[in-house]
């Protein structure tokens, strides 16, 4: 607004109107010959007055509110007013002139309109010197993406452009329970082990042992490489069936185990005991004890191990099918004597021991399965007393797999 009160001061200082002379030749006879009346000569003063002194007030007015705006527009340019039609003496004395011509006034109108905006928009031009660093603040709610150099000072490629490196699996199918080392190749960059929606990072050059513990698979990630590795449910299932009843063989006890449900080969495994396969069958030697626990292994279609456990009791404890009484009177050679049945059955190297329960001393001993004990004590050569309970012990020089060295048991004499 400033600027336009300016302008409009501007233009209209100096300002002079196109002479008319015969405007002029009428009021000076109007003047001449008609002698204005003292009422209308005091009006006329009033009025002068009037005028004089409501113009020096608009002109210090502004005078004040554009010293400012002069002050802060130095640096701008400054529109300036260019009069084509050059005045003339009768035009600089034709002050008094009250008629116009609407042509002659149209190209000054014109010039005032352009001058203020042009000056308008010259006053709202930012000044930028060539020194002067232009700031931009985004928008709000805008995001600008910054520029990031995918490579270094010296030109390589830096490593988010590098290509991640596929991770060498040893195998691509597991089963539950199954386990899996993954070593990460790259140098710089971790990988993503996926499982049951539960994500373990590698770092570079790392290794993880991973356990499958879930159907279904896990993926191994890589930048874009990914890599899955199916896990397996077993499918089959196996099924153990066994006699409770021990079966010597050769004065050797022995109990079967018969397995089935399962497309390949069935291992078998015997804890405490010895155990061996004949003819698909499982035979387990239980020389202690009476409780047996075998397992049973194999694999289904998709390599997944099968496993089945299973414990029988059996009825009696091997101790080398040995008699626990004797009755010397007894015609009967297997009755009279005492020598452990499997001894005779197996043939093997042994040694055979006779103590008095109450002393502890030795009454009898043997090797040979001939020489049974018929109740005779050795160092007095008489027999013992009937209804006498003694202890026996055997030694075995060489024992079968599983098989304790020694066996002992209690024998009571009859007489």
């Amino acid at each position: 607004m400033k600027n336009i009160e300016q302008i409009i001061k501007d233009s209209l200082e100096n300002h002079e109107m196109p002479y008319d002379g015969a405007a002029w030749e009428a009021m000076s006879k109007r003047l001449d010959g008609t002698t204005p009346s003292p009422f209308y000569r005091k009006w006329w003063v009033a009025a002068s007055i009037g005028t004089v002194l409501v113009g020096s007030s608009l002109f210090f007015g502004l005078n004040n509110q554009t010293d400012s705006s002069k002050t802060a527009d130095a640096n701008a340019p400054v529109a300036t007013k260019t009069n084509t039609t050059t005045p003339t003496n009768n035009q600089a004395d034709n002050r008094f002139d009250t008629h116009t011509n609407p042509q002659t006034n149209t190209p000054n109108e014109q010039q005032v309109a352009t001058n203020s905006v042009d000056k308008t928009q010259q006053s709202a031009k930012p000044h930028v010197t060539p020194n002067q660093i232009l700031e931009v603040t985004p928008l709000s709610g805008f995001y600008i993406e910054p520029i990031i150099s995918t490579k270094n000072d010296s030109g390589n490629p830096s490593n988010e452009q590098k290509n991640y490196l596929p991770v060498q699996l040893a195998q691509t199918n597991l089963c539950i329970g199954d386990e899996i080392e993954i070593t990460n190749p790259n140098d710089a960059l971790s990988i993503s082990v996926i499982q049951n929606n539960r994500t373990q990072l590698i770092k570079p050059g790392g290794k993880r042992v991973v356990t499958a513990n879930v159907e279904g698979t896990i993926e191994v990630v890589s930048g874009k490489n990914t890599q899955t590795i199916a896990v397996n449910r077993p499918s089959d299932k196996l099924y153990i069936s066994a006699d409770p009843t021990v079966i010597y063989n050769n004065g050797i006890p022995s109990v079967e185990f018969t397995g089935s449900g399962a497309e390949s080969t069935i291992h078998w495994t015997v804890e405490k005991y010895h155990g061996e396969v004949q003819n698909g069958n499982f035979i387990v030697h239980p020389y202690t004890g009476k409780d047996i626990t075998v397992k049973a292994t194999s694999k289904d279609l998709n390599g997944c191990t099968v496993t089945e456990t299973k414990t029988i009791s059996i009825k009696e404890e091997y101790n080398l099918q040995a008699v626990n009484a004797i009755n010397i009177n007894s015609g009967d050679s297997r009755n009279n004597r005492f020598m452990p049945y499997a001894l005779i059955e197996r043939n093997i190297a042994f040694e055979l021991y006779i103590y008095d329960a109450k002393t502890g001393r030795v009454i009898y001993k043997t090797n040979d399965t001939s020489n049974g004990w018929d109740g005779t004590d050795m160092n007095t050569g008489s027999l013992v007393q009937a209804s006498s309970v003694h202890l026996w012990k055997v030694i075995i020089k060489n024992p079968l797999p599983g098989e304790p060295k020694e066996y002992k048991g209690t024998i009571l004499v009859n007489n």
